[in-house]
């Protein structure tokens, strides 16, 4: 199976998005706003869209945490199938496809009444093949 990586969450000082593969899968950090006799770590499993289902528990150290997050996605990995995985790629690409349309100024086809648009990349686009465009030119955007 392949390992699993940590990368820094930005968003909070001791915290971590944890990955298999390309796929975020969770995350594990410090939590805040906690009273100093409860676990001082959290974490979280779980895939969004492509899997409903998401897990979290808590821990007194990093390692625990990390352990008990180990242990749930030793149990999680073997029930998920590459249909899972890819509809998450393809609602990742998607979403930051749009967002990088918008930060660029362009207008979404679904945003204009002719249906039709430009991407930031210069190819005209349509309503009815912006998944298709996506996957063709920006396939890992979001990556």
């Amino acid at each position: 199976m392949t390992a699993l990586t940590r990368r820094p969450d930005t968003s909070q000082q001791d915290g971590w998005h944890v990955y298999f593969e390309d796929v975020r899968i969770g995350q594990i950090g410090r939590r805040a706003g906690i009273p100093n006799h409860t676990d001082a770590w959290g974490w979280t499993l779980g895939i969004h869209p492509g899997l409903r289902l998401s897990q979290a528990g808590s821990a007194a150290s990093f390692e625990e945490a990390r352990s008990q997050f180990e242990s749930a996605w030793a149990r999680l990995a073997p029930t998920l199938t590459d249909k899972q995985f890819e509809c998450w790629r393809r609602d990742r690409d998607f979403h930051a496809w749009k967002y990088r349309m918008w930060e660029k100024g362009c207008r979404l086809p679904t945003q204009n009444q002719t249906g039709r648009s430009r991407c930031f990349c210069g190819e005209t686009i349509t309503n009815g093949d912006i998944e298709t465009h996506i996957q063709a030119a920006h396939r890992g955007i979001g990556a």
